[in-house]
């Protein structure tokens, strides 16, 4: 009975370690001057993220509605 308890908690407490670290990826700008080139900087990088994550949400819905209106195999595959 212990164990089993001891091997639920030690994965509920790795998963929230795992949760919190993706969470914690958010670039934060608000350390630097606002008219410092650090902060120029960090506001382009944050951009670029941005963009590049709008890009390939973009891709992946011309994929996914190139397959939804195929109606054979040979149509996914033409192009």
């Amino acid at each position: 009975m212990f164990n089993y308890l001891y091997k639920i908690i030690i994965t509920f407490l790795f998963s929230i370690v795992i949760i919190s670290n993706s969470y914690s990826n958010e670039i934060d700008c608000s350390k630097f001057e606002k008219l410092s080139a650090k902060f120029i900087e960090c506001n382009a990088k944050k951009l670029k993220e941005k963009i590049n994550d709008d890009i390939n949400e973009n891709e992946l819905t011309k994929k996914l509605k190139k397959f939804k209106n195929s109606k054979t195999l040979s149509d996914l595959g033409k192009n």
